[in-house]
Order: C-alpha cells, then structure tokens, then sequence
C-alpha cells in the first residue's frame, strides 16, 4: 500500500491561520507494505514469551517495511506494524508523525491520496485496489489569500476505517507526543527550513518553534518542539476528526484562516 502526502505548509499553529500552509515546498511519498503469510504469528508460540499486544516486537517473523521521507516517520511506521498493526495502521501513522517532524512537506492544512489493496475477497476492497483521495479544497469563502480546507487528518482517517487495525487515537498519539516532547530537526526538514528562512523569520509564531535563540533557522539535530500542534492533535484524539470540520477546532480554523485574509466558510 502506497500514500502521497502532499502540499504541506511549513508553518503550523491552529492559533491563527493554523492549519493553512506556507511556503509548499514538495511532494512527500511514503509507503508502507506488509506482506501477512505463515510466519507472522511465529511471535506468539510461547505464551508470555514476548512483548504485550500493542508494543513494538510483539509481532515477529513477518516480512514488511516503511519509506517516508523522514526518518522518525518512518521508524514510526515500522513499529506500528511490529506491534500488530497493518499496513494502513502504518500508513496512518508515518503520516501524522511527518506532520510533525516534516511540516514542510506533510502539514496538517495539505492532503494526499493513497492506493491501498487487501486481497482478501471478503476483505474491505473485496480484492480490488482501492484509491482514497483526500485533496484538499476551496475553503468556499473567497478572501484575498484563499485557504485550503484541510484534509490530511480526514483522509487518513477514512484510510483507517477501511483498512485499519489498532485504534486510530493509539496511532495519532505518537505525533502528538513527538510535538510535545520535542523531536530532532532532520537533514530534511533543516534543508527546508533553510530554504524559506525569510518568510518564517518574518511570522513571529513561526520564528518561535523553527528558528534557535541565536536567531537562525533549527539545525539538523537540534531539538523541535510543537507544543500548539501537540494541543491540536490531543484535541483531534479526545474530541475526534469531526470536531476539525464541524465543531470547536473548525470553528477556531475558520476564525483564525479568516483573519488571515483565508476566508473560510463552515
């Protein structure tokens, strides 16, 4: 199963135009595969032998892997699926974690597609590869910088009813954990952010979580930490997806993106 993440801004903080882009610096392509067969339940032949359901190493024997465009992504990934979860559990994932530790490239505000293929005939596809389309779209309200409605969380989570496993509040709280805590800056993510140094030193809230004390944009290794983006992801796994599209968070959206000349409509 393959996903495309893309048109991603650099700048998150739902406090204003939050979850609007700047600077769409790319396309990031992230796939994740796992192949189920015999040797998949080799893990579990001594009862208590292993780590619980749930905790990565408790599924061993099993052929699969995950690329993304950003490291801690895609380890994310990878321990989603040793802990039980399936390709679209890792899937789903690896691209929270990007909005995270990529915003560049993979931002809350952006969207994507992905292909996904079960081929179980009684499986969610009955055989047949299926396409989950999550483009973002026109915010409907005009305004002299137009804003995007954002759909990455809403693709991704359609991806995970159909197709997924652990639950989706499990899968989202590693990217809100890392924007808590604090993640090291990639190579990746330092090159972008080197790239639209002016643009971000001139927002202030953007200058606050991507540039250091001594003014200049985060190094690769040096410490990000997110904590608005942590507060928007722990309301998105407390209230739910909906709550971004019809309740308190899309209500703050469309005020903040409104401010912001996006003119967004509920």
């Amino acid at each position: 199963m393959g996903c495309r993440i893309a048109k991603a801004g650099i700048r998150h903080t739902i406090g204003r135009a939050g979850l609007g882009a700047v600077a769409a610096l790319g396309l990031l392509l992230a796939g994740c595969s796992q192949i189920d067969n015999a040797f998949s339940g080799l893990g579990n032949l001594l009862p208590g032998s292993g780590p619980p359901p749930g905790t990565p190493g408790y599924v061993r024997g099993f052929v699969g892997g995950v690329a993304a465009d950003e490291p801690h992504a895609a380890l994310i990934g990878r321990d989603v699926l040793s802990s039980g979860g399936n390709a679209a559990d890792a899937a789903v994932a690896a691209g929270l974690m990007m909005a995270v530790t990529l915003p560049s490239r993979a931002g809350l505000g952006g969207g994507g597609a992905c292909l996904a293929y079960d081929p179980a005939k009684s499986g969610a596809g009955s055989g047949v590869p299926q396409a989950v389309l999550f483009l973002p779209g026109a915010g409907g309200g005009g305004g002299a910088r137009p804003a995007a409605v954002p759909m990455l969380v809403r693709g991704l989570y359609a991806l995970h009813a159909r197709y997924g496993h652990l639950p989706f509040a499990t899968l989202l709280s590693y990217a809100e954990q890392a924007a808590r805590l604090g993640t090291p800056v990639s190579r990746a993510l330092a090159n972008d952010l080197a790239v639209v140094a002016g643009p971000l030193a001139a927002d202030p809230e953007s200058r606050a979580v991507f540039f250091g004390a001594d003014g200049q944009p985060l190094a690769e290794g040096a410490t990000l930490r997110q904590p608005a983006l942590a507060a928007t992801l722990a309301d998105l796994r407390v209230a739910g997806v909906g709550d971004l599209y019809s309740g308190r968070l899309a209500r703050k959206f469309a005020a903040a993106a409104d401010a912001a000349g996006g003119g967004v409509t509920l």
